[in-house]
């Protein structure tokens, strides 16, 4: 009776069903389009994911690219700062003088863009150096007197002439103040870099070569002293590039 049982028992278990050979096509097939579909969802996915990285990044790495440039043998960065100082023009260059230091400037007008009118080749210096200004210029309390200790930190460390010594153009307010009387043909041992009050501009002396004059419109231009500073750079990183070119 027991025996009867177990093998009733064993009558009712299914048997697995075998797969004929085109059912069991059919299921890799079926295997093969939900893997293809899964696959292209996961293709468009990071597609999308890409497309709005894009859309995010293309315009900010627009945005900072703007904020470098090289121009004039200088590397440029532009920095925005709050009211009134507002956007500055940073540049790093190596020191003229040939010493292994870099020095920083900062111009309020984009160097770029300056098209103050420049004479002359801005690459004689000697050591020693007189700022010399006029008495227009010795009044004015604007930006123009501002920017006067700029010039006067680039003549030192950028340029490397050495100490400056205030001067005038004119020999009474020069004796007066204790400065040095000086003009482009009253000085040639030293450099003299004349600030005066005109039509914008910066110039070599065609007859004292190490003498500079640099004129603004008025006491808050100061677009003719940074004209004067990177037309400097400039000039020295040309001048450099054809003594490379003629030793190579």
């Amino acid at each position: 009776m027991v025996m009867k049982k177990i093998n009733e028992k064993k009558r009712k278990v299914a048997k697995p069903k075998k797969l004929d050979k085109k059912e069991f096509n059919e299921n890799e097939l079926s295997k093969k389009m939900v893997s293809q579909k899964e696959n292209k969802q996961l293709f468009w996915f990071f597609v999308i994911i890409g497309i709005i990285f894009a859309i995010f990044l293309i315009p900010y790495l627009w945005v900072e690219s703007l904020k470098s440039f090289e121009h004039g043998g200088v590397e440029w960065m532009v920095e925005d700062y709050p009211e009134p100082t507002g956007t500055i023009y940073h540049g790093i260059f190596g020191a003229l003088n040939g010493e292994n230091l870099n020095y920083n400037i900062f111009l309020r007008n984009d160097p770029r863009k300056n098209d103050v009118s420049a004479e002359g080749t801005f690459i004689d210096f000697k050591y020693g150096g007189i700022v010399s200004m006029t008495p227009e210029v010795d009044k004015c309390r604007g930006e123009l007197s501002r920017v006067m200790l700029d010039l006067a930190a680039f003549l030192r460390q950028g340029v490397g002439v050495g100490s400056l010594v205030p001067g005038s153009t004119n020999e009474s307010v020069a004796i007066e103040n204790n400065r040095k009387f000086a003009r482009c043909d009253t000085v040639s041992d030293r450099t003299l870099v004349v600030v005066e009050l005109g039509d914008t501009s910066v110039k070599q002396d065609e007859e004292n070569p190490f003498c500079y004059v640099i004129s603004a419109k008025d006491c808050n231009d100061v677009s003719s002293v940074e004209k004067f500073i990177t037309k400097t750079i400039e000039d020295f990183t040309l001048a450099k590039k054809a003594i490379e070119k003629e030793k190579a």
